[in-house]
């Protein structure tokens, strides 16, 4: 059983802003009795599992060894050494591949905001001033806007100017508003607003997203072991909402679906909420079927292993992939992904390559002397 105390995570080898957030969430969940069955929870909490993890999982005695626990997924951050700062953030990552055969797989950037002021990205040509702002946004027809660095998709939004009119979110706007609203926002990336691809579209109108992880620990061979696709809910045909909603309610879902990343097939939908699972082979909202083989999956799969061997460095990564109607686009690579909805579709402890893995890993920890574990406990991001 786990003793759940700032103290006793740190001298487990947690690093201590993850033992914090760890810590953090327990409370939120037991702060949560209305969501979450109090004697469920502490069960779980016990096991090293999360209360939202185990409802998803239908965790109990007979399948809790097949899954990672939430404190080891914790604990072991970060599996990758420094170099995860390449991809810490949106606009580093986007540089990192400027100019390569792999840029074709980013979506457009076109500005930057500052306290300093804007700042123009490689396709946003060479000025900053409101002006060029304008002009870009009148030309390109929509951004997408979001922080450079950022979780859970907060603080998406969309900029766009159809028949001479702007708007905000889909709201009207003027051009006054929309320079206010850029200003307002700084840290935040305007690039290009992306589209599901016809196959994806005829699921839901708003932007996919499938999760790609890769693996590769000696640097020289890279290999995907976890995937599944995510489709939006709960915002019907407004696309200046994001696809995914954080599980805190009672009502907010999200729904995934399994990818074969060997075939291209992808299927067996489910409906994912805080506390329960529903099965649903079609879209909750457009109730089309989201199933079949994805169009140009070879293609998806190789870009996520190129890029992997071009940043050899890192050995765990966590791609954000959306299948548009330009083709597959990378959003953003993630050095340490959540694990609820890999372990869904993937449970770590029931594939040979993921355990070995992840216990290596736990192992390495578990092996340090004192000073090692004050070395993990001082690391900060």
């Amino acid at each position: 059983m786990m003793t759940n105390t700032l103290e006793a995570l740190l001298k487990d080898g947690f690093a201590r802003p993850r033992a914090e957030e760890y810590l953090s969430i327990l409370q939120e969940e037991r702060n949560c009795p209305e969501l979450f069955d109090p004697a469920y929870t502490e069960w779980a909490h016990a096991r090293g599992f999360f209360a939202k993890q185990a409802y998803a999982y239908d965790l109990n005695d007979d399948n809790i060894a097949d899954y990672m626990t939430d404190y080891d997924y914790h604990r072991v951050w970060p599996l990758n050494s420094w170099q995860r700062i390449w991809i810490n953030d949106k606009m580093t990552l986007k540089y990192m591949f400027s100019g390569t055969t792999l840029d074709q797989y980013f979506p457009e950037y076109y500005f930057y905001t500052t306290p300093q002021g804007l700042i123009p990205m490689p396709e946003g040509g060479r000025r900053s001033d409101d002006a060029a702002f304008l002009a870009v946004l009148r030309e390109k027809g929509e951004f997408a806007c979001k922080p450079c660095n950022g979780a859970r998709t907060v603080g998406f939004h969309k900029l766009s100017y159809h028949d001479g009119e702007y708007s905000v979110d889909n709201l009207p706007a003027t051009g006054e508003d929309i320079i206010a609203f850029m200003r307002t926002h700084v840290n935040y990336l305007f690039t290009e607003f992306l589209h599901p691809s016809a196959q994806m579209g005829a699921i839901s109108p708003i932007i996919n997203n499938l999760r790609l992880m890769v693996f590769n620990p000696t640097g020289t061979n890279p290999v995907i072991g976890a995937s599944y696709f995510r489709f939006a809910t709960g915002v019907g045909d407004d696309d200046s909402k994001s696809n995914y909603r954080y599980p805190s309610e009672q009502d907010a879902g999200n729904y995934n679906v399994w990818f074969n990343w060997k075939t291209g097939w992808f299927g067996g939908g489910k409906d994912i909420y805080a506390n329960r699972v529903i099965d649903s082979p079609c879209h909750p909202e457009t109730g089309v079927l989201a199933e079949g083989t994805l169009e140009n999956w070879q293609e998806v799969c190789s870009l996520a292993l190129e890029m992997s061997e071009r940043i050899n460095p890192l050995e765990y990564l966590g791609y954000d992939i959306c299948i548009t109607d330009k083709g597959p686009k990378v959003i953003e690579i993630n050095s340490h992904s959540g694990s609820k909805y890999v372990q869904f579709f993937h449970p770590f402890y029931k594939d040979e390559f993921l355990g070995s893995y992840f216990r290596s890993k736990i192992e390495a920890i578990e092996s340090l002397d004192e000073d090692g574990i004050r070395r993990r406990n001082a690391i900060l991001r």
